[in-house]
This record gives C-alpha cells, sequence and structure tokens, in this order.
C-alpha cells in the first residue's frame, strides 16, 4: 500500500501530534508499505520515512492520505483541497472542530477517522456517519516504556504527582497547580513539564510545584513511570496519549473528564470540578486502581499496530 500521512509539524521535533503521527508513519514503514509524509515543518527523512514540505506530492497516486486533524495550516491546506486532490482521503478529526474547513472537509473527505464518542457524536451531527471509520489511538509498546531515574536526577523525595504536554491554553497547567496547592497534600509534589513556554503560561515555582522545561521523550516517559499519579487537566484533548503512557507504565491516573480519559474512566478516575479535583488528590491511593487490567487494556486495543491495523481496514472496505 501507498500511505501519505499529513501533519504540520513532523519529528524529531517534540509534541503529541509530531509523535504520533511519526509512530503511525513508522509502523506503516515496518509493514512494508510505501510511506511519505508531508509536514509543514520537519528535518528532513526521518527513521526511514520521506518527509517532504513540497505539495506536489499531495498530486501523487495514494492508496490513502492520512491527515492528522485541522485547524492548523498544513492540514487545512489539504483540507480544503481534498475534492481536488486524486488519492481517497481520511481524515482523522483528533479534535472535533465547527470551523468552516473542518466542516467542509467532512463532506469533501471519503473517509472520516474517530477515536472517541466526541468524534463520532460529531461526524454524526453534519450527516456523514456512513464515512465514520474508527481508528483507535495507539502508541508504541517498547518505546513507551520509561526507564528509572527522574527523581533522582532532578532530587525529588516525597511522593510525585505529574503533568506533562506542554504549557498551552487547553493543559491549564497554571489552574491545575493552583488547585494542587489549595488540597495541601502533605510531603508532595507536584512536577509540570513541557517544552515551550512562549505563551508564558509555565507554573510558579514552589515549595509544592515544580515546573520544569522538558523535550526529551525518554525524560517525560522516565516521570510517568516513577510518577505515583498523574494529572491530565485539560479542558481539551484529541485523545491524551499519555494516559495510555500512564497505563502502559503502571501509572494511576487523574484526568478531566474529556477525550480519551472519559472513555478509559474504569482504569482512573475523572473529574468535572476543581472541588471534585481537590476531594480525588486528598484521598488518593494507588489501591484504588486496577492498574494490570489498565495495562493490559492498552496492550489488547490502543498500540500503534492497532492504529495500523484500523487504517489498512479503511483500504480494505473501499
Amino acid at each position: 500500500m501507498k500511505l501519505l500521512f499529513v501533519v504540520h509539524r513532523y519529528a524529531p521535533f517534540p509534541g503529541g501530534s509530531e509523535y504520533y503521527t511519526a509512530a503511525m508513519a513508522e509502523e506503516a514503514l515496518s509493514r512494508g508499505h510505501e510511506v511519505a509524509v508531508f509536514a509543514g515543518e520537519h528535518q528532513g527523512n526521518h527513521n526511514g520515512v520521506t518527509v517532504t514540505h513540497h505539495a506536489q506530492i499531495l498530486m501523487a497516486s495514494w492508496d490513502l492520505i492520512i491527515v492528522h486533524g485541522g485547524d492548523v495550516h498544513v492540514q487545512n491546506f489539504v483540507l480544503q483541497h481534498a475534492a481536488l486532490i486524486p488519492s481517497p482521503m481520511l481524515y482523522l478529526l483528533i479534535l472535533p472542530s465547527h470551523s468552516d474547513v473542518c466542516v467542509k472537509a467532512l463532506h469533501d473527505c471519503a473517509y472520516l477517522g474517530w477515536s472517541t464518542p466526541d468524534d463520532i457524536n460529531h461526524i454524526g451531527q453534519y450527516g456523514q456517519t456512513a464515512k465514520a471509520r474508527r481508528v483507535r489511538h495507539g502508541i508504541k509498546h517498547q518505546a513507551s516504556l520509561g526507564q528509572l531515574g527522574f527523581k533522582a536526577q532532578y532530587g525529588i523525595s516525597q511522593r510525585m504527582f505529574l503533568s506533562c504536554g506542554g504549557y498551552w491554553p487547553n493543559k491549564k497547567m497554571r489552574e491545575l497547580a493552583e488547585v494542587f496547592t489549595r488540597a495541601e497534600l502533605p510531603d508532595t509534589v507536584l512536577v509540570t513539564t513541557g517544552y515551550d513556554n512562549r505563551m508564558n503560561l509555565m507554573p510558579t515555582a514552589s515549595s509544592c510545584v515544580m515546573p520544569l522545561m522538558i523535550d526529551s521523550k525518554q525524560q517525560v516517559l522516565s516521570a510517568i513511570a516513577e510518577a505515583d499519579c498523574y494529572l491530565l487537566h485539560s479542558n481539551q484533548e484529541g485523545f491524551g496519549l499519555v494516559i495510555l503512557e500512564s497505563m502502559l507504565n503502571g501509572t494511576p491516573w487523574i484526568a478531566r473528564h474529556v477525550a480519551g480519559a472519559a472513555m478509559l474512566n474504569r482504569y482512573g478516575q475523572t473529574y468535572h470540578t476543581d472541588s471534585q479535583l481537590i476531594d480525588q488528590l486528598r484521598h488518593f491511593d494507588p489501591r484504588n486502581f486496577d492498574l494490570t487490567a489498565a495495562k493490559n487494556h492498552v496492550l489488547a486495543n490502543h498500540t500503534i499496530a492497532s492504529t495500523l491495523d484500523d487504517i489498512e481496514a479503511v483500504i480494505s472496505s473501499s
């Protein structure tokens, strides 16, 4: 099969979109497919995958063009021209959007990839359910296992709660730090990590909050593996792959009831309000989490192999 992936920025640049698209592309390559990536920002070919910013590649013959989300410049360019691009297109919603470009894409693209109930409900709202294809979010198994060393590196001896993903408005890191401080947990620290603070949304350091700038995926995975609990306070997420990484590493998690966390809440705890979060923090007990069931669920349903199985099924169904 010939597969073209579309994303605004590609690995080794850090970021969820960057890593996830690279994982899909590399899994497809490992299966013997011909694979390329059309990206706005990149550092050249990566791990055997051809990467380009030249739009002419869109006019070549592909069995499927996979677009990672919308409302970003490169993805919008491709989605706007979906009706003119000769190959079938799979638009992975990632984060449902009512923007003009994304709504038009629901009508123009051959297939619409959904991963959460929010996605499929959005597709149905615009009467395009016949095009819907489930494409499960997934992570690399071995590459997502963290090694020990994070706590020692940063001199952390207390119980550690962790939140990663960057200092962006939807991540609500400052708000999380404020709520965490109000919870007044003894001998406990909140560590936040991000790779970009251009919006100046990094929390202020304090006796119970340790904000860090980290762009190393391996350091982040080490932090996840050693955390006593992972916290996801985002008010919107495409899925929240870090929840899967926490489950795979045997780390309990607490998250706002959105996206993938809402789907997987039987394996963690979710909340709707700050007061609910404070209550969960104060009564946190790792024995309340079935960590074995959580890990097994990821391995059975949410590896990157599951994602590629679903993408291949889209082509087979055409």
